[in-house]
C-alpha cells in the first residue's frame, strides 16, 4: 500500500480517532503508551510513510536540508567547539543546521523536528532518545546519530573513553602516583561512567595504588573541593572527569602548593594555556566525521536504500603538559 496508507487506515485497524493517531505520529503528549506502541506497529505494518517524508525521499538540493542540532547543555565548551565543526563540514555539504536546548527533555524537540520536516538530526551527549522518540523520527523518515554517546543499536560516533581513561591512568602512574582521586558530577553521564570505571579497573589491575571517586554538583565547586582534599598530604594524583573542572583543580593547587600531579580530559582550547595534561579527544574529527556520516543516512534515504546503522569510535591521545 506504501504513500497510499492515510491515518484513516491506521485509525480504523487501531480502533481509534484520527486525532489520536495524528498525535501519535508527531509525538504529541497525552498518549497512552500501549495506544502509541499499537498506532506505531500498525502504521509500520501498512508501509505508512508521512507525505512530508514521502517528499524527503525525491532526491533533492542539499540546500534545502536543515539538520536539528539536539544539544543538552548550552555551558560545555566541548560542545561549543564540537558545533563549530558540524556546522563547517554540513555548510560545505549546502545543509543548514538548527540548535535545539533539550536540557528539559526531547518531547517538544521531537514534535517541532517532525512538524518542521527537518532533515536529520544529531544528538549530542546524552540523555538519548526515549524508544518513541525514536520510533517517530523512523516513521517520518528522519535519520538520526548520536555524536559522543554509543548505543548498539543506532547510529553513533564517539571516542574509546575506556582507551582514554586508561591513557589518564598511564600518566599518574608514569608520575609515581600512589593515592588518586576521580573528580566527576553528580549528574554522571555516559562518558563519566565510561571513564571512570575504565580508569578504575586499570589501574586495580596495576596494584599498589589507591583509587577514590568523588562526584560535584558543579565545575564551579571544584575549586574549593580540591583545596580541601590537598589537606589530605598522601593524595598525589588528581584525575578529572573534564578540563572544565581540572581547571579549579589546577588553581587550588597553585594556592596550596603542592606537589600533586593533574590530568584532565577533553583538550579543549583553553587547556594549552593552563598547561593542563589531558586526553584529546579531537572536536574537530568528531565533528567533521560526524557530519559526514549523518550526510550519509539522509543519503541513504533519499536514494531509496535500506537503513544501515553506521558507527564509528575514534582514538583518543594523550597531550603531556606536565601538570
Amino acid at each position: 500500500m506504501g504513500e497510499k496508507v492515510t491515518i484513516k487506515d491506521i485509525a480504523a485497524k487501531a480502533g481509534v480517532g484520527i486525532g489520536t493517531v495524528s498525535r501519535v505520529l508527531n509525538n504529541s503528549p497525552n498518549v497512552k503508551e500501549s495506544t502509541r506502541s499499537e498506532v506505531i506497529r500498525i502504521a509500520r505494518e501498512l508501509n505508512y510513510v508521512p507525505n512530508g517524508a514521502a517528499r524527503m525521499l525525491v532526491k533533492r538540493s542539499h540546500s534545502q536540508a536543515t539538520v536539528a542540532l539536539l544539544l543538552p547543555v548550552v555551558e560545555n565548551q566541548f560542545f561549543f567547539e564540537l558545533i563549530k565543526h558540524i556546522h563547517g563540514r554540513l555548510k560545505a555539504e549546502q545543509f543548514n543546521i538548527m540548535i535545539f536546548n533539550t536540557d528539559h527533555g526531547h518531547d517538544s524537540v521531537v514534535h517541532h523536528i517532525v512538524e518542521q520536516r527537518l532533515t536529520a538530526v544529531l544528538t549530542l551527549g546524552d540523555p538519548p532518545l526515549t524508544q518513541a522518540e525514536q520510533e517517530v523520527l523512523e516513521i517520518h523518515k528522519i535519520p538520526f546519530l548520536y555524536v559522543d554517546y554509543h548505543d548498539p543499536e543506532s547510529s553513533y560516533i564517539t571516542y574509546d573513553s575506556v582507551k582514554g581513561s586508561t591513557l589518564a591512568a598511564d600518566y599518574l602512574i608514569s608520575r609515581n602516583c600512589k593515592k588518586i582521586m576521580m573528580i566527576g558530577l553528580t549528574d554522571r553521564s555516559q562518558q563519566q561512567v565510561d571513564r571512570f570505571e575504565g580508569f578504575r579497573r586499570y589501574i586495580e589491575s596495576i596494584g599498589d595504588i589507591q583509587v577514590s571517586e568523588l562526584c560535584i554538583n558543579s565545575e564551579e565547586e571544584c575549586y574549593d573541593i580540591t583545596l580541601s582534599l590537598l589537606n589530605d598530604k598522601s593524595l598525589d594524583g588528581l584525575f578529572y572527569f573534564s578540563d572544565t573542572l581540572a581547571y579549579g583543580g589546577i588553581q587550588a593547587r597553585l594556592e596550596s602548593g603542592r606537589d600533586v600531579s593533574i590530568v584532565g580530559y577533553d583538550d579543549i582550547f583553553p587547556s594549552k594555556f593552563m598547561k593542563l595534561s589531558t586526553v584529546r579527544q579531537s572536536s574537530e574529527i568528531l565533528g567533521t566525521r560526524a557530519a559526514e556520516m549523518v550526510v550519509e543516512l539522509v543519503r541513504q534515504r533519499e536514494e531509496g536504500e535500506e537503513s544501515r546503522v553506521l558507527q564509528t569510535v575514534l582514538e583518543p591521545e594523550l597531550v603531556d603538559r606536565n601538570s
